[in-house]
């Protein structure tokens, strides 16, 4: 049985084939387009498939798309769409960006990314670029496939704890968000994975430091690494008042307030400008209140859990200076970190 995994919907886009549980190819379309993360994460880079990646696993297989049995897709948009959708529809002003957000929607381009999804099946099998469409051919329109449209976060989950050395292990995943969920704490025993709570949008740390690395002058959900690395040049002299932007409220939930970074920090930083101390001590009191917090979260899916083991993945699991504090300073023995934290090994 051919299964096959495609992550499409934000950025980092890939795909996986696995055959009766066995991975026989995965890749990043970056690797075949020489665009970094394949694309950006905007609605209307939604419809991109990563075809090539696809096709790199097929071939791997010697196997055409009709031959698949089923196929993963690593966001569910049925959450969202059964309260937001009536009798099949939903509406889509001319110019989104233009026209008021009405209250269901966080965003006007909403209805675009969600029916981009939904049709994400019919693009699959009719959209490839004519120069490799030849392992794509004579496949229904509606596919010979099982599509499954799987959780955002519980790819993540999945992707963690099944390939990690553990038959049982706490799972941690955090990233800027999914369908809503932008934390999800987890308990994995041999091929089951149980969640035990999840923190919902708007409040994210991974959205909060992408934030911070606009404010630095660099590109967000691409070039967090950098501030954690310019985190090295400076001292928490921000980190109070970071404290009191994310709040701890037990259960594994936490809170981030609202607040004006320029307002806070001074005027942003824009690309090429000289870096300030400010700009310096900023990165440092963003890095240091993110491990504190996130060390305070383990302590908490630890006696949820009661387990030696934990397994991470989302982006914000890419932050190695954090998970270096996860092992060194939570209570747990042993940690396993998806090599593919980030949106790609949701695709496995």
């Amino acid at each position: 049985m051919y299964t096959l995994g495609i992550n499409a919907v934000y950025h980092d886009s890939a795909a996986t084939l696995v055959k009766d549980g066995v991975v026989v190819a995965a890749a990043e379309e970056e690797r075949f387009t020489r665009k970094k993360h394949g694309k950006r994460p905007v609605p209307f880079s939604t419809y991109e498939l990563p075809y090539f990646a696809i096709d790199y696993c097929l071939k791997a297989a010697e196997i055409h798309l009709r031959d698949v049995d089923h196929v993963g897709y690593s966001y569910d948009p049925y959450l969202l769409l059964d309260k937001l959708s009536h009798n099949g529809k939903i509406e889509l002003p001319i110019e989104p960006s233009a026209s008021p957000v009405p209250v269901e929607w966080e965003s006007p381009w909403d209805p675009l990314f969600l029916s981009y999804i939904v049709n994400a099946p019919r693009q699959l099998t009719s959209g490839a670029p004519h120069h490799i469409q030849a392992r794509f051919a004579d496949t229904p329109l509606t596919g010979s496939f099982q599509w499954h449209f799987v959780e955002h976060h519980l790819a993540h989950a999945a992707s963690a704890f099944l390939p990690s050395p553990f038959d049982e292990a706490a799972i941690f995943t955090i990233d800027g968000r999914g369908e809503r969920a932008t934390t999800t704490y987890s308990h994995g025993i041999c091929n089951q994975i149980t969640r035990l709570g999840q923190v919902n949008m708007p409040h994210s740390m991974g959205i909060l430091y992408e934030k911070v690395t606009e404010h630095l002058g660099f590109l967000h959900s691409s070039d967090e690494y950098k501030v954690m690395a310019l985190a090295s040049f400076g001292s928490p002299a921000f980190l109070d008042f970071f404290r009191e932007v994310i709040q701890i409220q037990g259960d594994g939930q936490y809170t981030i307030a609202d607040f004006d970074l320029g307002e806070s920090f001074g005027p942003a930083r824009k690309k090429g400008e000289p870096f300030e101390q400010r700009h310096y001590d900023l990165a440092h009191s963003l890095q240091a209140i993110l491990e504190e917090r996130v060390v305070q979260l383990m302590e908490w899916l630890h006696r949820e859990t009661r387990s030696p083991n934990l397994c991470l993945a989302g982006g914000v699991a890419l932050n190695c200076v954090m998970n270096a504090r996860i092992r060194d300073r939570s209570p747990f023995s042993k940690v396993w970190v998806q090599p593919a934290a980030g949106d790609a090994g949701t695709a496995l």
